[in-house]
């Protein structure tokens, strides 16, 4: 089969009209802030890595800029005023990507639509917008969580490469803010915004040249969804962070390292080929974590988190956007998309970028710079005059732990944790306990850090949510059960060996 040039003929994106900085969260829910203060870690500088090249050492890398700021990097994000919708946005960026596109909605073969926590509780905005935008077309939902714009993509492109339509119109949109409770701090994160893009036949040599999607099911479960009811009554899915969230940063390496090697294989060309690289921003830290999985420079791609926050599937048409606009793409560019979606799959697409029309400029962001929109974390004034406490920590290791007497390791083990908590929440020693909850001082990036160290340390596999339902002294007494349970498994693997060679030594006589 002829291979054509299909590709992106036009992109538009639209965003609600509230920006809501960080000061909202101050305002209206200061004793969230004044609990999420005492989580103010600072990284040790005895904290080292064993490997720039582990995944999970890339990760905190990454993050270890941002712990310092109770915020996460988060700075602005747009929200739905109340006469907006998901089908408003998404209303907006159909009808820009079409007049970018010089096509009438009659000349629109097929719409597909992915709408992330929309108002349509039990299907997606397919027909609602094909009846507003008065498309005659076929028009179905299609979901893949972050991921959704690029498998729409990829369906779209086989469809038009087949001849089955001429063209394919791609709406998608994220309602964070529908989807978490304001007093959640996942809320800092949680951005609305809806993208719109056409896909056509190109120039020769245009459009997509080759794709990599895997399912990521390793990370089921990272986040938790229940169904509720907002204030008018009406049914909505509430998100919160799940008990495998750890998963999201265990294998987001291993993931965009799959992906974009497999998408350039599968193009024909090699990293270095690239011109241009857009990866999804679900934190302020993932172009950071992208960058040093993959060896490239950050110059080479865009981070929009501090302007829009997490919009989850909108991000990569978002990225797209901003970069042609702010002319970091230009005609026959290579391009790489990357995103992540969780419990769904990760998709690498690579491109040669075309003479892609652009909808209408959306509303600049009101604290941010060009400047500020690198990866950089802010800091708050008001923050910054919080005293910092230093505490030495005492040296610590699997051996040391086992050749002391069994009624001294359990002090040893939460010695070390509260040291470890004091060093990294600034907080003097003295007002710590091991009665106290480590959910009160840790939230999930922290405990992150936490098993990291102590698997580095003692050699033991601990779940995650134990971080977070413990008080530190049964944690400390999980750790010594873990790691006893590891020396005797060890231990019963090398007296059978021992078994097996005195066996063989009697047969051999």
């Amino acid at each position: 089969m002829i291979n054509l040039p299909v590709g992106i003929r036009a992109l538009a994106v639209s965003f609600p009209s509230i920006i809501r900085t960080n000061e909202y969260w101050f305002c209206q829910y200061p004793d969230l802030f004044t609990q999420t203060k005492l989580r103010n870690p600072r990284r040790s500088k005895s904290d080292d890595f064993t490997t720039d090249n582990n995944g999970l050492d890339i990760w905190s890398i990454a993050v270890a800029p941002y712990l310092s700021d109770p915020f996460r990097g988060n700075v602005e994000r747009r929200v739905l005023s109340s006469q907006e919708s998901s089908l408003t946005l998404e209303y907006r960026a159909a009808k820009d990507a079409l007049e970018a596109a010089k096509l009438s909605p009659s000349e629109v073969e097929l719409m597909i639509v992915a709408s992330l926590f929309s108002e349509q509780v039990g299907s997606g905005n397919a027909t609602y917008l094909a009846e507003q935008l008065k498309l005659c077309c076929p028009a179905w939902n299609l979901e893949s969580t972050c991921s959704s714009a690029l498998v729409a993509l990829q369906n779209a492109q086989a469809l038009v490469q087949t001849g089955t339509y001429r063209n394919v119109l791609v709406v998608i949109s994220q309602i964070g803010s529908n989807a978490v409770e304001e007093a959640d701090t996942l809320s800092w994160s949680m951005g609305d915004g809806a993208g719109a893009f056409v896909v056509d036949l190109l120039k020769p040599n245009q459009g997509i040249l080759g794709t990599k999607i895997v399912n990521t099911i390793a990370t089921h479960g990272a986040y938790s969804h229940k169904l509720t009811t907002d204030a008018q009554g009406k049914p909505r899915i509430c998100t919160s962070t799940g008990n495998n969230a750890s998963m999201l940063a265990e294998t987001a390496v291993d993931f965009v390292r799959n992906c974009c090697y497999g998408a350039t294989t599968a193009a024909g060309v090699t990293l270095d080929d690239i011109d241009f690289f857009a990866f999804n921003t679900p934190t302020a830290w993932y172009v950071d974590v992208c960058t040093r999985a993959l060896g490239i420079d950050k110059e080479r791609t865009i981070n929009l988190y501090p302007r829009y926050a997490n919009i989850g599937p909108v991000l990569p048409i978002a990225n797209l956007y901003h970069a042609a606009a702010e002319g970091k793409i230009s005609g026959n560019n290579l391009v790489l998309v990357y995103t992540n979606g969780a419990a769904a799959t990760a998709a690498a697409v690579v491109m040669r970028w075309g003479d892609v029309a652009l909808g209408q400029v959306p509303a600049p962001p009101i604290s941010i710079t060009q400047e500020k929109q690198r990866s950089e974390p802010t800091t708050q004034d008001h923050l910054s005059q919080e005293k910092v406490f230093t505490t030495t920590q005492t040296a610590f290791s699997k051996a040391k732990l086992l050749a002391a007497k069994p009624e001294q390791q359990q002090q040893m083990v939460e010695t070390y944790l509260l040291e470890w908590l004091a060093t990294s929440l600034q907080l003097p020693l003295a007002s710590l306990n091991t009665q106290q909850s480590t959910a009160s001082l840790l939230d999930s990036l922290m405990a992150i850090e936490l098993r990291r160290k102590i698997e580095a340390n003692l050699q033991v596999q601990v779940p995650i949510e134990k971080f977070l339902v413990n008080n530190i002294a049964q944690l400390a007494e999980l750790l010594l059960n873990q790691l006893t349970l590891a020396s005797l498994t060890v231990s019963e693997a090398i007296a059978s060996a021992d078994l097996n060679l005195k066996e063989r030594e009697k047969l051999s006589l």
